[in-house]
């Protein structure tokens, strides 16, 4: 689906929307660091910290493994996505306060930003200048993917102690993707056809689970992703060991299909 496609379903997602909406009587009101790419760093350890103190002057409290009533801003922190990179980090889940498990979350973003850093770097020293340009412009889209996506899902929590932990486990989820998509360790499990139809359709479901605002949020953050996707397989289609560019779209294409499905599942509860 291209740009047009989902900025044209947006906006019929809206209007069903709305005519629902009158049908019933009634109407309901229910950013980002900027960063060159040869400097993937939007957290370092400073800036990781100040997310956890975010909630400094706030009252310890211990959080209930399975609290009794979660408002949309104090809601149980999502279970944990398994990581396609192995690299050493904490259960927040095991904390006792919702200040360390935000501590914590911070802590474990800056161990997958610093491994992205280092990736990066190793994989760019063995490029030609052609492809080093190539991979200068996917970092800078996929930069710009990141922190609309994590914005998007943490503006969610605005006000309550838990945003800091949206905000710090969504960066750390995106960059560990990202790290396995430069060492081109993500594979595909189906055609692009067919992870394409299966994005279509979990799109438009995320779409209209969203209100107005969120939903041309949604619209901006698959924009920017539809960017950052086509920027990267541009890169990888001029590697020297590159494979067909269709898998690299159905790769990177099933794994947002899996970061919509989430927020499908959260947004149902």
């Amino acid at each position: 689906m291209d740009k047009s496609s989902y900025k044209l379903l947006s906006k019929l997602v809206s209007i069903a929307l709305i005519l629902a909406l009158v049908s019933c009587g009634r109407a309901e009101q229910t950013t980002a660091p900027t960063n060159g790419a040869d400097d993937t760093s939007t957290a370092t350890n400073q800036e990781a910290s100040s997310a956890a103190e975010s909630t400094e002057g706030e009252a310890a409290e211990t959080v209930p493994v399975t609290p009794p009533v979660a408002s949309s801003n104090e809601a149980a922190a999502p279970p944990p996505a398994a990581s396609p990179v192995a690299l050493a980090k904490q259960d927040c889940g095991q904390l006792a306060t919702q200040q360390e498990m935000n501590q914590c979350a911070a802590e474990n973003y800056a161990v997958s930003d610093k491994a992205l850093n280092d990736v990066y770097q190793e994989v760019k020293q063995g490029l030609n200048e052609a492809s080093k340009d190539l991979l200068t412009r996917a970092e800078e889209r996929w930069l710009v993917f990141r922190d609309a996506e994590c914005t998007f899902e943490s503006d969610r929590f605005a006000g309550g102690s838990i945003a800091p932990l949206i905000q710090a486990s969504c960066m750390e989820q995106i960059t560990d993707n990202r790290i396995a998509e430069l060492r081109q360790t993500i594979t595909a499990e189906t055609d692009f056809a067919a992870a394409d139809a299966e994005l279509n359709e979990v799109y438009q479901a995320v779409q209209a689970l969203a209100d107005g605002d969120a939903g041309e949020a949604l619209t901006d953050v698959q924009l920017s992703w539809l960017d950052y996707r086509d920027a990267h397989c541009e890169y990888e289609a001029n590697l020297p060991s590159a494979g067909d560019v269709k898998a690299c779209l159905a790769a990177i294409t099933e794994t947002r299909v899996w970061q919509l499905e989430a927020l499908q599942e959260e947004w149902s509860l």
